[in-house]
């Protein structure tokens, strides 16, 4: 098929699932936002619904790893997969949030109030160590910003990826979408429960074993759903056969959005996204075509996702300076507005900084070549 999945409808789905992680975070632990939980009109299935949409959100870290994988298919469809340069981005992208938004938390959040109910959010730069500095560089620890566990996954999911790679180079879609789903099925239930056997020692405390096959969520499952579905343009077949059907519709786009959300929240668990995260990112892709300012919105966000992934715990928990800002209008909408711009703002100000700085680098390396 001459159709695809487009890096412009890969951008769309990044934003999209940018916002769902601000929402994610903002809305769905009232805990740790200043000021207690934010404000809201409705309530949902007997609760707010900020905590409703908050906790859907979560399946933003699901979208993430799908267009994970269907992007490292894609790109490494014609050549060898590079292990090291797929690092080495993930890192370089990492290391230019880190190296700013890190010293800045130590110099000017040392010494914060107590704004939340989870006091240690606010001491968190209270104390400097160097190997827990160092721990945190390399992404062995978290410790200062809890919402970069995703990189460990994601590194994971990279690492595991010449597996996957061979599974579903040899095997039939067919196959393939049934090992996912029995693969689902080891990573949180099988493996979990096989390194609690006494025999075997604490195999659940190995690191490795952790790391790979002890995961309380299907991220890894998502990365390989979405090179199956990059090998056979699966998202194009699927979003033909929901259109020869009469599915495709903005009202029914709406009804089955709302349908996965309800069935996520009623199940509680993320084993399904493997199954929620095609047909939403169809019935989205959709509904954007006829929304254009926000299909706007959303592409110049999803340029600007990987930076706004790392920078936005900082405004939303962990800078109180910037979170009052964020919680002022108290209402959850509006301070997701504000998180949203203020994440977004800072992501391009990151982007605009170290392009200086390979400028200069660039600048002077030619003037010392001229020298020489």
């Amino acid at each position: 098929m001459d159709r695809t999945f487009s890096r412009d409808d890969t951008k769309l789905m990044k934003g999209a699932a940018i916002v769902l992680m601000l929402m994610h975070h903002l809305w769905g632990f009232p805990g740790r936002i200043a000021g207690g939980e934010l404000w809201h009109v409705l309530s949902i299935c007997g609760e707010s619904s900020l905590t409703y949409f908050g906790s859907f959100g979560k399946i933003c870290v699901s979208f993430f790893f799908f267009l994970g994988g269907y992007g490292v298919y894609l790109s490494t469809h014609s050549k060898r997969y590079d292990l090291i340069a797929k690092l080495k981005g993930l890192y370089l992208s990492y290391w230019k949030v880190f190296v700013i938004f890190i010293p800045l938390a130590f110099f000017f959040c040392a010494h914060q109030p107590t704004y939340c109910d989870e006091a240690e959010i606010c001491t968190r730069y209270a104390e400097f160590s160097r190997q827990e500095c160092f721990n945190n560089f390399i992404g062995f620890s978290t410790s200062y910003n809890r919402e970069w566990w995703f990189l460990n996954s994601y590194i994971c999911a990279l690492i595991l990826y010449p597996v996957i790679d061979r599974i579903v180079r040899r095997h039939s879609t067919l196959f393939n979408i049934w090992a996912v789903i029995i693969g689902t099925i080891l990573i949180t239930n099988v493996f979990p429960a096989i390194g609690e056997l006494e025999v075997l020692g604490t195999l659940n405390d190995n690191y490795l074993y952790h790391a790979f096959f002890l995961l309380s969520a299907p991220y890894t499952a998502c990365f390989w759903m979405g090179a199956v579905f990059a090998k056979g343009n699966l998202l194009i077949q699927l979003q033909d056969a929901l259109r020869r059907n009469n599915l495709l519709h903005p009202v029914l786009d709406v009804f089955f959005i709302g349908v996965i959300i309800q069935l996520r929240s009623r199940l509680t668990e993320q084993t399904p996204d493997v199954i929620y995260v095609p047909f939403l990112i169809l019935f989205l892709l959709d509904l954007l075509r006829y929304i254009r300012p926000l299909r706007w919105l959303l592409l110049r966000i999803g340029k600007e996702s990987t930076s706004m992934w790392l920078i936005h715990p900082f405004f939303c928990y962990y800078f109180y300076p910037v979170v009052k800002i964020v919680v002022a209008p108290r209402w959850g909408v509006l301070c997701l507005f504000v998180l949203l711009a203020l994440s977004y703002i800072a992501a391009r100000l990151v982007r605009l900084f170290w392009q200086g700085v390979g400028s200069i680098v660039r600048r002077t390396r030619s003037a010392f070549l001229k020298l020489s």
